[in-house]
């Protein structure tokens, strides 16, 4: 079965279109990097709990971390 033609769209309207698509990737490209921040920050947090549970483990302080660090 043959497809119809799609109809020609004017100048306008095709204007119209892309600027509507620009903002709908926009706003998809602002949502991605909200939640790219967000998941970041999770990682950091749990990277950070992670360190927390080994300085305790090994019970030392935060300046005995510090002059370890420093070495």
């Amino acid at each position: 079965m043959a497809r119809g033609r799609k109809p020609s769209l004017s100048p306008e309207e095709q204007l119209a279109q892309i600027t509507a698509e620009i903002e709908k990737l926009e706003n998809t490209m602002k949502e991605l990097k909200r939640t790219k921040k967000n998941l970041t920050e999770q990682i950091r947090q749990a990277r950070l709990a992670e360190l927390d549970h080994i300085i305790s483990e090994k019970g030392l302080s935060l300046e005995e971390v510090k002059a370890l660090l420093e070495k």
